[in-house]
């Protein structure tokens, strides 16, 4: 099953606006992606329901959820090792102080990766001494897209490294739907993984915006 989410809809919709979105057979949509399109007006097609047998899947569908379940962990061990590949990668070239941003973000996906494998609530996150508040605060209406421009600029290893990181970690999002959906609510039970992830990411655009040259944050 595929979610779609926010962040697809948002470049989605800045690429061409649209009035209806028609969701295909077999998908579904994140809260935050339907919230996106009430507050655009944007018409929600449901799509037409397949003929609906009264089958017994509910090994198969138990298979499915331990499939989804070890990809996504899967996945989550890949990015730890990301993490401290790209920090490697910043104190080798002479980035030491982003190296250590990145080492120290990495321990804060560490924690939303232990706490999704022992199904436990994740730890609030602080970075730069600031609250999660204030994190929101700092990155609300940061938008960065980084291109072939970016390469040619002094710091430019350092923002495609960053990018490359930020994008990796928008991809555990849709594992974590895929995951922990709830068919019958229609909302994700580990909504609170994906809630850190978000902060994780804008952490990571703040952190790119101060290699483009942005000003430091006020609280």
């Amino acid at each position: 099953m595929k979610f779609i989410t926010e962040m697809e809809l948002r470049d989605l919709y800045k690429t061409a606006p649209f009035t209806t979105y028609a969701l295909e057979p077999d998908t579904k949509i994140t809260p935050g992606a339907r919230q996106f399109l009430v507050d655009r007006r944007v018409t929600l097609v449901q799509p037409q329901p397949i003929d609906s047998k009264e089958t017994d899947m509910d090994q198969s569908n138990q298979r499915q959820e331990n499939w989804c379940i070890l990809r996504l962990r899967r996945k989550m061990e890949c990015l730890e090792s990301l993490f401290l590949l790209i920090a490697a990668e910043l104190l080798h070239s002479g980035a030491a102080a982003l190296s250590e941003e990145v080492q120290a973000l990495g321990k804060c996906f560490r924690n939303i990766k232990s706490a999704e494998r022992e199904q436990l609530t994740p730890d609030n996150i602080q970075f730069w001494g600031w609250s999660e508040e204030e994190i929101r605060k700092g990155s609300a209406d940061l938008k960065i897209e980084i291109s072939d421009f970016h390469l040619g600029l002094e710091n430019g290893k350092e923002l495609t490294l960053l990018n490359h990181l930020r994008a990796s970690l928008r991809e555990v999002e849709p594992a974590i739907l895929e995951a922990y959906w709830d068919e019958h609510q229609q909302v994700c039970s580990r909504q609170d993984l994906i809630d850190k992830l978000y902060l994780s990411v804008n952490i990571l655009c703040m952190m790119m915006w101060k290699c483009l040259g942005g000003q430091k944050w006020k609280r």
